[in-house]
């Protein structure tokens, strides 16, 4: 019984470590390698990698541009839907990302003009970082 009830808990420890730790490394790849490979905002997307979404050393940390790109359907769950179709996964990601270009910043500004700007288009919570 104890073997039974030890096994249990290290599968969900497991799990709940292994959902905690989930990142989107393809979305960022896909990102910063061809949807804004060309744009301003490129050499600078390099250089922050997840943090073009992302702040601090939690991936559950999203800034606004991450927040708003989840709420258009950046997804895990839509992601895992689409991932078997990598063709069809990058058209639905890009078109997100070209929404997400309306949205408006915490600075006031579009995410895309900032893109355009060469500036990331993320801002991470006052007092983040």
């Amino acid at each position: 019984m104890n073997k039974l009830v030890v096994s249990l808990l290290s599968v969900f420890v497991l799990g709940v470590f292994a959902q905690s730790a989930f990142a989107l490394p393809a979305v960022a790849k896909l990102w910063i390698e061809d949807a804004y490979a060309k744009s301003p905002v490129a050499e600078a997307a390099k250089e922050a990698k997840c943090n073009v979404c992302h702040f601090g050393t939690s991936k559950k940390n999203r800034n606004d541009y991450g927040q708003a790109l989840s709420t258009l359907g950046v997804t895990k769950a839509n992601y895992d839907a689409l991932k078997d179709d990598p063709d069809k996964l990058n058209t639905t990601l890009k078109g997100l990302f070209k929404k997400c270009e309306a949205a408006k910043s915490v600075t006031g500004k579009t995410f895309g003009e900032l893109i355009q700007t060469g500036k990331l288009p993320g801002t991470a919570p006052e007092g983040e970082n």
